[in-house]
């Protein structure tokens, strides 16, 4: 069986293979940090609102106003954000995260995601859709941070957003305003692990900013190069590659990386 290989490694790999080369071949992990704590608590709340939300659009039996849909969401997250925080209790008092903080981060995160929901359920339910049928006939339907993996292609990952209508279509969301071939990369990795999923083409996704939606083509070539630097990372070797120490300043992996 292929050794799987995060889509982030791949990224990473773009940016420093030394890095990657410590993490995969040496095992050599990064201290967890605050930010890297919050990262996997807010991942936790995502993976579990994803798989509570059908059960809540279900309950839904009473033509709700836009704005109705969009506190039920607000709710039903914020709910969740408490049952995470209270069962890594622990983590949380170690790294000192401020729960009040998490949450309105949470909700910030979300409010686009939540807000395009509200809006494909309100239309939905104008069409005379409620309860099971409400979510059995809804259009366009969205997954946020949805977990993939592939044993066949050896790769997995986390996608920001999934929109599916007519076509599946995957989201790479940023913080910045630049688009970087690494981001393309990521959409075209997201549209393999689709592709194999749901059995279905994929040759576009969108990159968003907050200013901006850009599609992007994703053509054969850029998959490809998916899979070559997926397979240049499983026969990663130390020597193989260049160090540019330009990026080293910011390196949690500084000290160790010098001592090799």
């Amino acid at each position: 069986m292929k050794q799987i290989i995060s889509i982030t490694d791949i990224t990473a790999y773009l940016y420093c293979p030394r890095k990657v080369y410590l993490k995969l071949v040496k095992k050599i992990k990064e201290p967890p940090t605050k930010q890297m704590i919050s990262g996997f608590l807010k991942h936790k709340i995502f993976d579990i609102f994803n798989k509570n939300e059908q059960v809540m659009v279900s309950s839904i039996l009473n033509n709700l106003e836009e704005k109705e849909i969009k506190i039920l969401y607000n709710q039903h997250l914020t709910s969740i954000t408490y049952e995470v925080l209270n069962n890594y209790q622990n983590m949380v008092k170690s790294f000192s995260i401020n729960s009040q903080e998490l949450i309105k981060d949470v909700l910030k995160f979300m409010e686009r995601e939540i807000n395009l929901r509200a809006e494909s359920i309100k239309k939905t339910l104008d069409l005379g859709f409620k309860g099971k049928e409400l979510w059995r006939n809804l259009k366009p339907k969205y997954l946020t941070e949805f977990e993939i993996i592939s044993e066949g292609l050896g790769l997995k990952g986390r996608i920001d957003r999934i929109k599916f209508d007519s076509e599946i279509l995957p989201y790479e969301i940023k913080t910045r305003e630049e688009v970087y071939q690494s981001d393309k990369l990521q959409l075209a990795a997201y549209s393999l692990l689709l592709q194999e999923e749901f059995k279905r083409e994929i040759n576009k996704g969108i990159i968003e900013t907050s200013s901006l939606l850009q599609e992007i083509n994703i053509d054969e070539n850029l998959k490809s190069q998916v899979l070559e630097i997926a397979e240049k990372i499983r026969n990663l070797k130390q020597g193989d590659f260049q160090s540019n120490f330009n990026k080293c300043k910011s390196c949690r992996l500084r000290k160790e990386c010098f001592e090799l």
